[in-house]
């Protein structure tokens, strides 16, 4: 992406039609890569999470998965799991419980690959997440 690029073009290029693909079920997973100081946070949470127009990638996955849950028919149950995983210094570290350090990634027939005790949490709101 060009420098100019807005938070909101990365995030309708990129992240979106994962995002419209975890609407019609399958698994989806946005990852960020690159060196120290490159701008992943600034690209995945962005530099103020509570302003539309500079929200990252994160913010906006969730508020667009829960309009869309919001304005579904009532016939049509969802659940949601967030997990949130860093990988740094070839470390797999738990977000969501940074007591978590040095996980694995496994992989089998039933969950296919995954990281082995990533903490997993269900949510029934944005603002839960």
């Amino acid at each position: 992406f060009d420098m100019k690029v807005t938070q909101k073009e990365v995030y309708e290029q990129a992240a979106k039609p994962i995002i419209e693909g975890v609407l019609k079920g399958f698994n989806g997973t946005v990852f960020a890569y690159g060196q120290t100081g490159s701008g992943k946070t600034h690209t995945m949470q962005g530099p103020n999470i509570e302003d539309l127009e500079m929200q990252g990638i994160v913010p906006r996955m969730v508020r667009t998965v829960f309009n869309r849950i919001n304005n579904m028919s009532e016939n049509v149950e969802f659940t949601v799991k967030v997990s949130m995983a860093e990988i740094y210094m070839e470390k797999i570290r738990d977000l969501l419980d940074p007591t978590k350090g040095d996980l694995k990634i496994k992989e089998n027939k039933e969950k296919g690959v995954y990281i082995q005790n990533l903490t997993e949490r269900y949510i029934g709101s944005d603002a839960e997440v």
